[in-house]
């Protein structure tokens, strides 16, 4: 009776640490986007593998990969992409020469883009039809280090889309992805339409505001933030440590006039955010921080995300009392 019981303890002890093993793995194996289904958030501040999950993807790639991105450093992606290349998939890589390292692409692969302005896009397009963008560089520090969103979505129609302009024109495509509406803004713009498009987003919140943001200068949004403070909207701001005593400084320093709550991360890592969520229902990301370069100089992106989901919602709840918890309240 007593070696009887002896193996159900073994046998549920090994239960528990398979158990455990498939918990974990579940946990950080990459959950890519698929067809007909809604977009994806991903952000390491809630225990996800950003690197994981484009060297993932990358590795999936059966006939196309168009990247376009600012730092392009981490030698594990540079790795696949150079395994691609000689497996013959079409391949354009356009990366910042002052941000990144040189690749051993074919000669037609590998676009260094040299311009005054930040060529400052963060986006990947696999096979015509799964698309990645956010604010996370493809850099070590940046996909493992760094606080970072990335949003990522199954759609032919804005995978052309950005095959096609990026990362030298502008433009703006609305569609459904899943059944969800989203807008793709293409950045500089000079008509300021996506400026524009975003303060009456602003403006037209109701209930809570929630920025997470590296840089802060442009005063359009300064405003629009007091104004929905004004409103009686519950507006909280989280800014990077470093940008905020430096090119940030007069922008927190307006908001915490207004009494807007402002918090700042208290690690070495930055907060690389560049986000915004409405109301819990409609989320503004990509790759442009708050600056007036941004959007009307640099090579930038937005996407706006509406009628936010569930799952999309738990995420970004989960997220903002992560950056909360990881953060310091200024005085």
């Amino acid at each position: 009776m007593r070696i009887r019981s002896k193996h159900v303890f073994i046998f549920s002890i090994f239960a528990l640490i398979a158990f455990c093993i498939n918990f974990i793995v579940a946990s950080i194996s990459p959950n890519l986007p698929k067809p007909g289904k809604r977009p994806i958030l991903y952000s390491n501040q809630m225990r996800q593998d950003l690197k994981m999950t484009c060297f993932k993807a990358l590795k999936q790639a059966k006939e196309h990969i168009h990247l376009v991105m600012f730092g392009l450093t981490d030698q594990k992606i540079i790795n696949i992409l150079n395994k691609q290349s000689q497996n013959k998939l079409d391949i354009k890589v356009y990366y910042d020469k002052r941000s990144s390292v040189d690749l051993d692409l074919y000669p037609d692969q590998e676009i260094k883009v040299k311009s005054r302005a930040l060529m400052h896009q963060k986006i990947l397009v696999l096979d015509k039809s799964l698309v990645f963008l956010g604010s996370a560089n493809l850099t070590t520090a940046s996909l493992l280090m760094h606080d970072n969103l990335i949003v990522g979505f199954y759609s032919p129609e804005i995978a052309n889309f950005l095959i096609k302009k990026t990362p030298f024109q502008t433009g703006n495509l609305t569609t459904l992805v899943g059944g969800q509406k989203i807008d793709v803004w293409l950045l500089p713009d000079f008509q300021n339409r996506a400026l524009n498009k975003l303060t009456t987003l602003i403006n037209n919140a109701t209930n809570s505001i929630e920025v997470a943001m590296f840089t802060f200068t442009h005063p359009a949004l300064v405003e629009a933030l007091i104004n929905a403070k004004k409103r009686g909207v519950n507006v909280k701001v989280a800014i990077d440590f470093q940008t905020k005593n430096g090119a940030s400084k007069k922008a927190i320093e307006t908001l915490k006039k207004e009494s807007i709550t402002v918090i700042y991360n208290k690690e070495v890592k930055l907060c690389h955010h560049k986000h915004i969520l409405i109301d819990e229902k409609l989320l503004i990301c990509g790759s442009a921080n708050w600056t007036k370069s941004a959007f009307s100089k640099n090579y930038d992106c937005l996407l706006i995300l509406y009628s936010l989901d569930r799952t999309q919602k738990t995420f970004l709840k989960k997220l903002w009392r992560t950056i909360e918890l990881e953060s310091s309240f200024l005085k």
